[in-house]
């Protein structure tokens, strides 16, 4: 009987240990300010040829979602991918916006009641890392939280001085290297030339001969090679920092004889343009090495990538209060991925953490509350749908889509309650949408959005004269959004693409 049971126990473990083998190594690529038109892959650049031929092939060996929502800016829509929430429940709206109902001071005080899917891994057993850009308001922050993120490893910038010169003992001098930031103006320190980077919790010595995305794309390259062999599985969260807002030159743009600057060139200028097109095509080439890595170790059939960018293109969609600027890239390849190329179900960010879990069959407790649901099953071909209906909250402006129909605008502070209501007709770049905001032949379709609305209720007051604003946590939102620049240009659509009615 003993030996039995002995053989028994020793074949449960068997098949445990079988199983854990199994779960696949995870690569997550978050891109930084490029909204889905500047991927290939899209087709919304009719005639141009592709300049991310690298992220395009992930969708055409996996799948590509058609239709993807963010936030409209970096950290909100960050905040939304790391929780599984709508910021409605994480409190992140803009960089500017951050409400959760009764919160004192800002909403990481109760970060620990929001989950983070790198510790929910952490948690199932991956060896775990990131590398380049976090921003996560309200959430726990790498270079002060990286055992509560269950981080093994990490390699990070951050614009701030303060964590350098704690680690260093010493002031920093800003200097004509420095980066300046896009709205305040202020100096700020550089993720390009001469970048400062934090590794496990050293500051990197680097010198102008140094351009930030390539050492975080190294120390990716070479946590593959280390744990490609390993008994764990893993999850590298790369977060480029590439394109973002400053269009300063690349080694590609260097090595053709431009100077090497942080300085940043307007993407409205021809150089500027000329240097944003080519930080895009740096991330691609970027992305490239990361896959020729896993190719290379081994392991491209236990390895699943994933690949998106955060919010829409800056100076273009960011930051807007439409589609185009919280629609983003999604692509998904590698071990166990159905090939689909492009699909028209619909995802968004919020759907990421519970995704992760499920591939890593990983728990989330019970005390998170988490908006999304998992797009496992679609993208192993076990079903054949996703969700039918998706959310953004961009600052104080509210959206809905379906595979139908899409409301984009509703903002009832900048008196558009009803926001303008369209009939998509299949497309997902806004060619051939259908102003209906007005046809009572789809009166019954609007009620249905009304109560779409009505599942995830924003948080925030629906006028300026509500007392809310007057709190210290929402003021520097309240001063940013009743700016009367903004009030103009927060629902218009972006020049460039303005390829259906806006007309509210």
């Amino acid at each position: 009987m003993l030996k039995k049971r002995v053989v028994f126990v020793l074949t449960s473990l068997i098949v445990v240990c079988t199983q854990a083998a199994k779960r696949p190594n995870i690569i997550f690529i978050l891109s930084d300010d490029a909204g889905f038109e500047e991927f290939g892959i899209y087709d919304v650049k009719k005639g141009e040829k592709s300049n991310t031929p690298n992220i395009d092939k992930l969708g055409e060996r996996g799948v590509a979602f058609a239709h993807c929502w963010g936030q409209a800016i970096c950290g909100p829509s960050r905040a939304m991918l790391i929780s599984g929430n709508y910021a409605v429940n994480n409190g992140a709206y803009d960089n500017k916006l951050a409400f959760l109902p009764g919160m004192k001071g800002r909403i990481g005080t109760n970060r620990e009641n929001r989950p983070h899917f790198t510790r929910i891994l952490k948690d199932a057993g991956y060896k775990v890392a990131v590398s380049g850009k976090w921003h996560n308001p309200g959430g726990y922050m790498v270079l002060q939280d990286a055992e509560a993120l269950g981080l093994d490893a990490y390699c990070v910038w951050d614009a701030s001085p303060e964590p350098f010169e704690e680690r260093l003992g010493h002031k920093l001098v800003p200097d004509q290297d420095w980066e300046i930031a896009a709205i305040s103006g202020e100096p700020k320190i550089s993720r390009y030339w001469k970048p400062g980077i934090i590794q496990d919790d050293k500051v990197m010595p680097t010198t102008m001969a140094d351009y930030g995305p390539d050492i975080f794309n190294g120390y990716v390259l070479d946590f593959i090679e280390a744990n490609a062999e390993g008994e764990q599985p893993f999850l590298m969260y790369y977060t480029q920092v590439l394109p973002h807002g400053a269009h300063c030159p690349t080694p590609d743009l260097v090595a053709q004889g431009e100077p090497v600057t942080n300085e940043s060139f307007k993407k409205g200028t021809e150089k500027g343009a000329k240097m944003f097109h080519a930080q895009v095509n740096y991330a691609d080439k970027l992305v490239g090495k990361v896959v020729a890595k896993v190719e290379e170790m081994g392991i491209a059939d236990n390895t699943i990538i994933l690949y998106a960018s955060d919010n829409g293109t800056t100076s273009s969609a960011k930051g807007k209060g439409v589609e185009y600027g919280v629609h983003v890239p999604f692509m998904v390849a590698g071990a166990g991925i159905k090939q689909r190329g492009m699909t028209t179900e619909l995802m968004d960010f919020t759907d990421v953490l519970p995704t992760l879990a499920d591939f890593a069959g990983a728990t989330i407790p019970e005390k998170y509350n988490i908006d999304g649901s998992s797009l496992k099953p679609f993208l192993t071909g076990e079903s054949e749908t996703t969700k039918p209906a998706i959310y953004s909250f961009p600052g104080p402006t509210r959206l809905v889509r379906t595979k139908e129909f899409m409301l984009e605008a509703v903002c009832p502070l900048y008196d558009q309650p009803q926001g303008r209501f369209y009939k998509t007709n299949e497309s997902w770049d806004g060619r051939g949408y259908e102003n209906i905001t007005h046809n009572p032949e789809f009166a019954d379709e609007r009620k249905k959005f009304d109560r779409l609305l009505q599942v995830h209720p924003t948080q925030l007051p629906d006028s300026w004269d509500d007392p809310l604003w007057k709190d210290e946590s929402v003021r520097k939102g309240f001063k940013f959004y009743t700016n009367p620049k903004m009030k103009e240009r927060h629902l218009q659509l972006p020049m460039a693409y303005r390829f259906y009615d806006p007309s509210f």
